[in-house]
């Protein structure tokens, strides 16, 4: 008598169903990067396969987070460079200088709270990882700064209106600063994170600081009397102040 037995169920538990409902641009191919850590292949890979960069963050011991470093720095200095040439003398080092240090000042500010709002969220990821990361965002950010400068250089030589320059600058940073936070938000959701409502506050909460460190470093449009200002303002002050003002008088400080 033939006796037909059950199999007993695998161990193994299947891997988890795409979710329909997730958009595209949340979905990462986390892979190796397939060829040496250089600046151009960094850079690529960055643009059009950005899980591999996600990949070498997660392994550790890679070149990819100072390649990302030093390109943010590039493209940050360059668009600064750029951007000091409405103004000349002085801001042609001091602009570039401004914008380097106050996005990456923002960065170290905000790092902790991101890694605290990424474990309430979820995310399984290091400190390590977590700033490569964030990292990986403002390279991005700082790349798409690189692709508008251009456009602010041809306004800086055509125009006077230091109001305009600043809406301008203001407008390039925020969709720069928009495909960054898309990116963060893929590599989080890659990391494992469950709940994105930490993540967007943290987001808000960037872009306020560096808001207000674009004040504190002021005038990175203009000319002055200093280097730095000798009054503190708060950054929506400080605009309603700059519209105010005659067209042709100096930022005010």
């Amino acid at each position: 008598m033939k006796i037909e037995t059950t199999p007993e169920p695998s161990s193994t538990s299947p891997p988890p169903l795409p979710n329909p409902g997730q958009p595209a641009w949340m979905k990462l191919d986390i892979q190796p990067l397939g060829a040496p850590a250089s600046f151009a292949v960094v850079i690529e890979a960055l643009l059009k396969q950005p899980g591999r960069i996600l990949h070498e963050c997660k392994q550790g011991g890679s070149k990819v987070p100072l390649i990302l470093f030093l390109g943010a720095v590039f493209g940050l200095a360059v668009f600064g460079a750029l951007l000091g040439t409405f103004s000349g003398g002085v801001q042609y080092w001091a602009t570039p200088l401004k914008v380097v240090v106050g996005v990456l000042a923002s960065l170290v500010i905000c790092l902790p709270s991101l890694y605290i709002f990424s474990a309430l969220g979820g995310m399984e990821a290091r400190l390590s990882q977590v700033a490569g990361m964030l990292l990986a965002m403002v390279a991005l950010t700082a790349l798409l700064l690189l692709g508008f400068a251009p456009v602010v250089w041809i306004f800086s030589q055509s125009t006077e209106s230091v109001g305009f320059m600043g809406f301008l600058v203001l407008t390039f940073w925020v969709i720069a600063l928009f495909f960054g936070f898309r990116l963060l938000l893929a590599a989080a959701n890659t990391f494992g994170m469950t709940i994105g409502h930490y993540l967007n506050v943290w987001m808000g909460i960037f872009l306020l600081v560096t808001l207000q460190m674009s004040t504190t470093l002021r005038p990175l449009i203009g000319t002055a009397d200093t280097l730095l200002p000798v009054k503190k303002k708060f950054f929506m002050e400080h605009w309603a102040d700059e519209m105010s003002a005659d067209p042709n008088s100096q930022p005010r400080r």
